[in-house]
């Protein structure tokens, strides 16, 4: 049950608590066991630096270290827990702003094998009519894309580079060949299937979309 916690509390686990942060999965832990509708950037800041987190505020989010990356943390006001957790500074995303779930260590930094199968390519390009959607929506169309493909027995890969396009960051999935060993065919949702490097590593991947949303 979450617990609403004010300044002097604050002050009091400043005192008390032990340095012991981990990664990014419990930082998200942390944040969602306490709630406080008047935490400010610079008190969210004293909390995770009590908790053993480096930790500055810097305008209305904290940037914070976890997992050897940085995360920004955004007080939530009246939402569940203290704050929302981003991989890109919320002053520079565009209208999606992706999260990080619990388990978003989960492929870290993954280069994926292209297929070269051309048969497999066109069947993945044809079993969707593409645009499936604008190309501001990625996330909604990455999650498209990966129902109808998971639908027709493909195994696929959610895909998300929070430093496309200086940081407004972009998704896209990965379907996996079966008939030769390990390999992938990237699809755009405006684009469709995609043949271009970039497209077969991300900073973050994931089997599940909700790990990136």
């Amino acid at each position: 049950m979450c617990k609403e916690i004010g300044w002097l509390a604050l002050i009091m686990i400043l005192l008390i608590t032990p340095t012991n942060a981990e990664g990014s999965a419990d930082l998200s832990q942390l944040v969602n066991s306490y709630e406080d509708q008047k935490m400010s950037a610079e008190d969210l800041a004293i909390f995770l630096t009590a908790h053993g987190y480096h930790a500055v505020p810097h305008e209305d989010y904290v940037v914070a270290s976890a997992s050897g990356k940085e995360l920004y943390i955004v007080p939530n006001g009246a939402s569940k827990g203290l704050a929302d957790i981003f991989q890109v500074p919320p002053s520079e995303t565009g209208e999606e702003l992706v999260g990080v779930a619990d388990h978003i260590d989960i492929g870290m930094g993954a280069t994926y094998a292209k297929t070269n199968n051309r048969e497999f390519a066109n069947a993945v390009r044809n079993a969707a009519l593409f645009p499936i959607a604008p190309s501001n929506e990625f996330l909604e169309g990455s999650k498209r894309m990966g129902r109808i493909y998971t639908d027709l027995g493909y195994t696929v890969v959610y895909m998300y580079n929070p430093d496309y396009a200086k940081g407004q960051g972009y998704k896209w999935i990965l379907v996996k060949d079966e008939a030769a060993e390990n390999t992938w065919q990237a699809v755009d949702s405006y684009y469709g299937p995609v043949d271009g490097s970039d497209y077969y590593y991300a900073p973050y991947s994931s089997s599940k979309p909700d790990d990136l949303n």
